[in-house]
């Protein structure tokens, strides 16, 4: 079971945490995420920290410390990662704005997202693609509230989003938890 949970933790880092891998410039929020692929937890921000939280795992983001703690709530254990920004994808960021690899975005049409007055765009990424991206145009929810595949394959999306901010223990490892050291990978 033990194996089990750190190989889902593995597959974690690899895939899912690097939906959210970059902070929001000076932006701090909560909100309920939801994807295609049905997994769905809770995301916070406070400008250079992330945390998101699966039913399986948590996933703390210190981009001030440049490192990422990977914990299991169940087993009170927890993985340390050294974190490089540059490496990281910056697809699905709640934030509105351009990523470095971005070579167009073309207006589609003003929307309702989950409650949320929203601007569809189409976005172009440098090796990557397109995409559908729906930027709020409430008044202080200037992000990204979801983001789709053209094809409609994949999307993510924010729900419940609140601009209250989040609680500084929320990123930091809880008292308790015992450091367990990470599996090598192999290449």
């Amino acid at each position: 079971m033990r194996l089990r949970k750190i190989l889902l933790l593995i597959g974690f880092i690899i895939s899912g945490f690097l939906t959210f891998a970059n902070p929001v410039s000076a932006m701090s929020f909560s909100a309920d995420f939801y994807g295609s692929d049905g997994q769905s937890g809770k995301i916070y921000i406070d400008s250079n920290k992330t945390r998101m939280e699966t039913k399986e795992m948590i996933s703390i983001t210190r981009y001030d410390k440049k490192l990422v703690w990977l914990l299991m709530p169940e087993e009170k254990i927890y993985m340390e990662q050294a974190f490089n920004p540059e490496e990281a994808s910056q697809k699905n960021l709640p934030s509105n704005e351009t990523s470095s690899d971005e070579i167009e975005r073309v207006f589609i049409l003003h929307e309702t997202i989950n409650g949320y007055a929203s601007d569809k765009y189409r976005i172009t990424i440098n090796n990557q693609g397109s995409h559908y991206e729906w930027i709020s145009s409430d008044p202080g929810i200037t992000m990204s509230v979801k983001t789709a595949a053209i094809d409609g394959s994949w999307w993510n999306e924010y729900r419940n989003i609140s601009l209250a901010v989040p609680d500084s223990n929320l990123f930091e490892v809880p008292a308790g938890y015992t450091k367990m050291n990470m599996p090598p990978i192999a290449g």
